[in-house]
């Protein structure tokens, strides 16, 4: 039974990877910000200022991976690309679809020649059929991990008049038994009591979810994700698509257990889901490990000349014999 995933409720992430004394990589995943143009306001803000004053950027930026829904068709590419290039402008920009690295990233063996992949982030699903490693068609849905969590405290205020919050809502979307059965040792649900007109403090208060409830709750969010399911497949080429249903579904991200067999069955496709990580308080790593496995590592050294400080330091601490050669043009 997999532990709480809390950084599920993330809405955007941005990792430092193969970080040493020539080069960093970083890798911004688009898919986690809320909305359109949300995406590219918060993706350039975290770019241009909360990176700014960062101590373990003081490498030089060799490559930077933008890992998105749809790819470069995602609105928010271009501006974020705009900036990248603004404040790297010797570093290798690439562009990833989210499917594709979730498929790598999770490393099926064997490969299968094409399948679809459902990926879930905090704030929505990918579906996207991946044929020979390229994204062939695909959309995707609001809701992910928070509108999952959502649902249930929804349920909670309506039928239990008790009010909640996300991590204890998300807690019982993992451990109760929507699709699969509950954990050994679940609790209930803790919140406090709505009581209309009480003014001062309230008790807390818990309910217990049964599994039947939870899965009423739950299931009609996957009810869209296999209807996606099916427009993707209906959308696209007839040669991919036989392939993908051989193939087919690859539930990769913040699905909660059971929830391959649950889709499996309303779509009629096999399917599996990749689970990780392994514990609770460790962040997801099938993007991250999707992009190590498609792109070069270590990432090329930019061709920028070290800064005049840092000449002149070497210039004072360095004999003459020891010193680097000057940089070409």
């Amino acid at each position: 039974m997999a532990d709480v995933l809390w950084w599920a409720l993330d809405e955007i992430r941005l990792k430092v990877i193969g970080r040493d004394a020539r080069y960093s990589r970083l890798v911004l995943e688009l898919a986690r910000n809320p909305g359109t143009a949300t995406d590219a306001t918060l993706a350039v803000e975290l770019l241009t200022v909360g990176l700014a004053n960062r101590p373990w950027l003081s490498a030089p930026i060799g490559s930077v991976v933008l890992v998105a829904p749809g790819g470069t068709d995602h609105p928010a590419v271009g501006p974020v690309a705009d900036t990248v290039r603004e404040q790297w402008p010797a570093a290798t920009l690439t562009v990833l679809d989210e499917t594709v690295a979730a498929l790598l990233g999770a490393a099926p063996d064997p490969e299968p020649a094409a399948c679809v992949v459902v990926h879930q982030d905090a704030v929505r699903t990918s579906v996207g059929l991946v044929a020979a490693r390229a994204a062939v068609a695909g959309d995707f849905v609001a809701g992910g991990a928070r509108g999952l969590a959502d649902r249930v405290i929804e349920h909670l205020r309506a039928e239990h008049r008790l009010d909640t919050g996300l991590h204890e809502a998300w807690a019982a979307v993992v451990h109760d038994g929507a699709f699969a059965p509950p954990a050994p040792r679940r609790g209930a649900v803790h919140g406090s009591p709505i009581v209309e007109g009480r003014t001062g403090p309230l008790p807390s208060g818990t309910v217990t979810l049964g599994a039947a409830e939870l899965h009423a709750v739950l299931a009609p969010a996957y009810r869209q994700v296999a209807d996606l399911v099916a427009r993707v497949l209906r959308d696209a080429p007839s040669e991919a698509v036989r392939q993908a249903r051989a193939g087919g579904l690859l539930l990769t991200g913040t699905h909660p257990p059971g929830a391959d067999t649950h889709l499996a069955g309303l779509t009629g496709l096999p399917a599996h889901r990749a689970a990780e990580p392994r514990s609770g308080s460790h962040h997801p790593e099938v993007l991250l490990n999707g992009v190590a496995r498609l792109l070069p590592d270590p990432p090329p050294r930019p061709a920028t000349p070290p800064p005049p400080e840092l000449l002149a330091l070497m210039d004072r601490l360095l004999p003459p014999r020891r010193r680097p050669p000057p940089a070409k043009g």
